[in-house]
């Protein structure tokens, strides 16, 4: 494991690399292979110069985790052109936050139209000041929309909207991350027969939807009752049955 970077390295000089944060639960790194298949498609489609092979990477981690007795806590795998990094933290979201649900504001930040929204590089520096944003002014995240104000994703977190026993969330095909949790929803919505939609959904229309929930690999998912002063039903029975499920 490496744990200095250098100067003349692609991280330090240009912020490139890729992470993944995997929840470890009862010593368990949850959905690992669905994490280790996304940034390795990463580096194919970005073309970055990482030459850690997959099936090592993954060894390592397992060996990391058992080794270090590693439980309920969120590893961070970060790779690049110098090698990997293996770092844990505690994670945050508890059964009070859930039970609060989130508040989330507008990001001051407007997206366009990039490949790189669609993978999670170390370049994160719009995310930290989009959170950082939403905390300052009294919210736990924000909203980033593009120039069309079209909803994309918080700034960790994919969003949902529930209308009549009807999720929408954004499009795939918008520059947005693919998040694991937001396939892992997708997938249960199909084995429980709950209709999901992919849809471009406009920031002035939220008032039209029923409840508002985010998720991400750590959270699972979490309900927002208030997007800027639009408020959402506290309790909505698909996520209910959403949420029993994912645990």
């Amino acid at each position: 494991m490496k744990n200095k970077v250098s100067f003349e390295s692609e991280l330090s000089k240009f912020g490139m690399g890729l992470f993944e944060t995997i929840k470890i639960e009862q010593g368990v790194p949850k959905y690992l292979d669905m994490h280790l298949d996304r940034i390795y498609k990463s580096i194919k489609d970005l073309n970055i110069n990482i030459k850690e092979e997959k099936d090592n990477i993954k060894t390592i981690l397992l060996e990391y985790i058992k080794e270090n007795n590693i439980d309920n806590k969120a590893l961070r795998l970060t790779l690049f052109d110098e090698g990997y990094n293996i770092s844990t933290r505690d994670i945050i979201y508890d059964e009070n936050m859930h039970e609060k649900g989130f508040k989330l504001s507008i990001s001051p930040i407007k997206r366009g139209d990039s490949i790189l929204y669609k993978h999670k590089t170390t370049n994160y520096f719009e995310n930290i000041y989009t959170k950082q944003y939403a905390v300052k002014n009294g919210f736990d995240d924000a909203i980033f929309l593009d120039t069309e104000n079209t909803i994309l994703e918080c700034s960790m977190s994919n969003i949902f909207f529930i209308k009549d026993r009807q999720i929408y969330t954004p499009n795939k095909e918008l520059p947005i991350l693919n998040g694991i949790m937001k396939r892992r929803i997708k997938k249960l919505c199909e084995e429980l027969e709950i209709n999901i939609v992919e849809s471009d959904i406009k920031i002035n229309n939220i008032s039209n939807f029923d409840f508002c929930f985010v998720s991400n690999s750590l959270m699972g998912a979490m309900k927002v009752t208030h997007i800027n002063d639009i408020k959402f039903d506290d309790y909505n029975n698909v996520f209910d049955i959403l949420w029993r499920n994912l645990k």
